[in-house]
């Protein structure tokens, strides 16, 4: 029952999928913090990814980290998925100024379906019956949750839907750098665990 070389223990994933859940979280409830105060939420984006550049600049003076030289040729290749991303975050960030924190980590658990449909559509092949059926159960919760919504903002859904699709742009234009090399079926697969 060990893991196979390469492969981490069970432990360490549990412990790294706990990380990333807190990390998200946290995340989200800072954004929300901060925007009910400030709500310019370009410039948030911009210190975020300023203090992210700080943080892996003085991870690797320290030995902490490791990181590659400055390329053209890299950055030009890479140029899409940043604008994706931050198109990703801008939005989400927008999103929060209108919509409650239970609905907004609702409606990005549409991505997955999103996902799979976007794959369907390019012809990527059919998913198990078990992730479309887990899929499709996600979205009618967020369906009924969306209905339940006492405090529903428009402008705050469309913003928290153009984000899904800049994250769902963003998967595929990854795929096709090969900064991952997989296939569709556990692409969708880590779609949906690090979307749930």
């Amino acid at each position: 029952m060990g893991a196979e070389a390469g492969e981490p223990s069970s432990i360490l994933s549990l412990a790294s999928a706990f990380s990333y859940g807190v990390a998200s979280m946290a995340m989200v409830f800072v954004n929300k913090a901060v925007l009910m105060q400030y709500v310019h939420s370009m410039t948030l984006l911009t210190l975020q990814q300023i203090a992210t550049a700080l943080l892996i600049h003085f991870g690797q003076v320290l030995g902490m980290s490791k990181r590659k030289d400055f390329s053209w040729i890299t950055a030009k290749k890479l140029l899409p998925v940043s604008i994706f991303y931050n198109a990703n975050v801008g939005f989400a960030l927008a999103s929060l100024k209108g919509v409650n924190i239970p609905m907004y980590i609702a409606i990005k658990r549409i991505t997955p379906l999103a996902v799979l449909v976007a794959g369907c559509m390019r012809g990527k092949g059919k998913p198990p019956t078990q992730v479309i059926l887990s899929v499709i159960c996600t979205a009618t919760g967020v369906l009924i949750a969306a209905l339940g919504d006492f405090s529903f903002d428009l402008y705050g859904y469309c913003m928290a839907l153009t984000s899904v699709f800049f994250q769902v742009v963003l998967f595929p234009c990854a795929l096709f750098l090969q900064i991952y090399s997989i296939t569709f079926e556990r692409f969708l697969g880590k779609v949906l665990y690090l979307c749930n």
